[in-house]
């Protein structure tokens, strides 16, 4: 019977050991940790068929345990997966995790760790931001507090994924790290008038769009040279009109426009 192997992944990482059981025509179940992270990988006769990590499953889980660095392996012999979620050769399987690998070595030359806090850039502008979904997914978690682990968790996608997503948007100038935000950065906070509907828009605004909100709002009534204590019901429905259609997310730009139409008309 063959024995099974185990290590440390310090110092043999996830797609060596890929490479020695495809070579050895394994077929068993690849265990690997990493602090409190855990993910399987199944082999049958040295091909990759099923691999699991967290929510995630088939090569983006092989792809999540292969930046791992540290932590251990053991490889349990005659373990069969009871699904198939990779459906390529080892090659391909070993071909995509080293171009992720790649992409990793420079991502983590800026971002070190998937315990790293990131804040809102206090100049953000709001007509700078050409978004995809996902970014603005991320982008509406970040509140100084939240670690890009925290942050992977709550959207339920991927550490690796995560930490790309937030690499595009440092390298955009979007965020900063909440670690180096000084108190001259905090005062210069967003200072909306506080009014019934100022505040109410805030909170609409914040539901949809998250901590980015004031920044958005004070930059749109900028944009339309629009004065945020005006009485105007037609100043603020322009303004409700115009902040709901910068929501990148339809279902929460109608969920925010209808919310804030019902607040003009009791207000009427």
């Amino acid at each position: 019977m063959k024995q099974d192997i185990s290590g440390d992944l310090q110092n043999t990482r996830c797609p060596e050991i890929i490479k020695i059981l495809s070579l050895g025509k394994r077929t068993g179940r690849l265990y690997l940790t990493n602090g409190s992270e855990a993910g399987n990988i199944y082999f049958t006769d040295g091909e990759v068929i099923h691999a699991q990590c967290g929510s995630l499953n088939g090569i983006k889980a092989v792809q999540e345990i292969a930046v791992w660095n540290s932590g251990e392996y053991r490889f349990f012999v005659d373990e069969p997966a009871d699904m198939q979620t990779v459906i390529m050769g080892i090659d391909e399987v070993l071909t995509e995790t080293t171009n992720h690998l790649r992409q990793m070595d420079k991502i983590t030359s800026l971002i070190t760790s998937s315990s790293a806090v990131y804040a809102l850039e206090p100049e953000i502008r709001d007509k700078e931001i050409q978004l995809k979904s996902i970014q603005w997914r991320v982008l509406s978690t970040i509140d100084g507090k939240k670690s890009i682990a925290d942050i992977a968790q709550s959207i339920n996608i991927g550490v690796s994924d995560t930490m790309k997503i937030l690499y595009t948007l440092l390298r955009m100038g979007l965020l900063r790290d909440a670690v180096q935000q000084d108190a001259n950065a905090q005062r210069r906070s967003v200072d909306l008038p506080q009014t019934d509907f100022i505040n109410s828009l805030k909170q609409a605004l914040t539901q949809a769009m998250g901590p980015i909100a004031p920044h958005i709002i004070v930059e749109t009534a900028d944009e339309l040279k629009a004065d945020l204590l005006s009485d105007s019901t037609d100043q603020k429905a322009f303004l409700i009109e115009t902040l709901s259609s910068k929501i990148p997310n339809e279902r929460m730009s109608l969920k925010f426009l209808d919310a804030m139409t019902d607040w003009l008309k009791a207000e009427v």
